[in-house]
């Protein structure tokens, strides 16, 4: 007689802006606009879903700086992920899966800071608060995003969306501009077109306030005079 399987329920239920986000074709995305939409949460969840689906994947989270990987994500990922699924490695700031996949959590508080992921295979790569990096930062890591020999271990199915890119961002910031100009003035928003530079379909999802249905009123009122 076989053991039975407990079921392991994650405490997360994405809302329909973040499912899209979940489930679009594109391999290049920027998922943006107003704050509070609920990004943050949408892309680490984008990894932890990838990582659970794909044995083996090696994914990257970024922030800016250390207190802000800390305070948004690191927290989070610690507590949200049950120890059925993998444990917190605090010596290598990662998170371990028992299948095998990797979520490393990063940062780059300097210019030269990304030139430490030269060697980096980079399957599924998250940048939150993109707009906070330089233009510089953000296609050093592009480059590292690569499947190499990895691709034979991928299930079929999900071939055609790895190497994946999902990058977050709020107006403002000195890669602003650079977002502005690859995906915003490239396309219509929510639909997937083809990056010139990459080749890979991309997408801009729109995010307001209203797509987080969790938010309190008080909250987007300290926006209103901004």
């Amino acid at each position: 007689m076989s053991a039975a399987v407990r079921e392991i329920r994650l405490p997360y239920e994405p809302q329909p802006r973040q499912q899209a986000l979940h489930e679009t074709e594109a391999r290049l995305i920027l998922y943006g606009g107003a704050a509070g939409g609920g990004k943050s949460t949408a892309g680490r969840w984008d990894l932890i879903r990838w990582c659970l689906a794909v044995p083996g994947l090696q994914a990257y989270l970024f922030r800016r700086t250390l207190p802000a990987l800390e305070q948004n994500h690191i927290v989070q990922i610690r507590n949200d992920i049950p120890r059925e699924l993998g444990q917190w490695v605090p010596s290598k700031n990662r998170f371990q899966f028992h299948n095998g996949s990797v979520i490393r959590m990063c940062y780059c508080d300097r210019e030269s800071d990304v030139e430490q992921y030269q060697g980096a295979e980079i399957h599924v790569l998250a940048m939150d608060e993109a707009g906070q990096f330089t233009a510089q930062q953000i296609t050093y890591l592009l480059t590292r995003c690569r499947l190499g020999d990895f691709s034979k271990k991928v299930p079929a199915a999900y071939r055609p969306y790895l190497p994946r890119v999902v990058l977050t961002a709020n107006p403002g910031g000195v890669g602003h501009s650079f977002l502005k100009r690859r995906f915003i003035e490239q396309s219509i928003p929510n639909v997937v077109f083809e990056d010139t530079d990459m080749g890979w379909p991309a997408i801009f999802l729109p995010a307001r306030m209203a797509d987080n249905v969790y938010l309190d009123a008080a909250y987007e009122k300290q926006f209103n005079g901004i």
